[in-house]
């Protein structure tokens, strides 16, 4: 069985790319909503908080995929031992 980095590489930069552009676009969305529920702004931080705070937000989001990868690897086993 392939290890994560083995498959990662052959994946195409292009798609990668357009992934992480993706994956940085939802943790600004999650950013701004947090401002909002906080009653806060873009303004009220300078431009190296708000680059802590969007990484934050990925790192965060990296988590929820990697639970939910492993959920779905789970659920497929679980599948593949009812099948058999």
């Amino acid at each position: 069985m392939m290890g994560i980095d083995e498959l990662l590489k052959k994946v195409p930069q292009s798609v990668k790319d357009k992934f992480l552009m993706q994956k940085r676009e939802r943790a600004i969305e999650l950013v701004k909503e947090d401002l909002k529920k906080n009653n806060k702004s873009v303004n009220d931080y300078d431009h190296d908080e708000i680059e802590g705070l969007i990484g934050d937000a990925e790192k965060k989001l990296n988590n929820d995929q990697l639970v939910t990868l492993l959920i779905s690897v789970a659920a497929l086993e679980g599948i593949s031992l009812l099948a058999f």
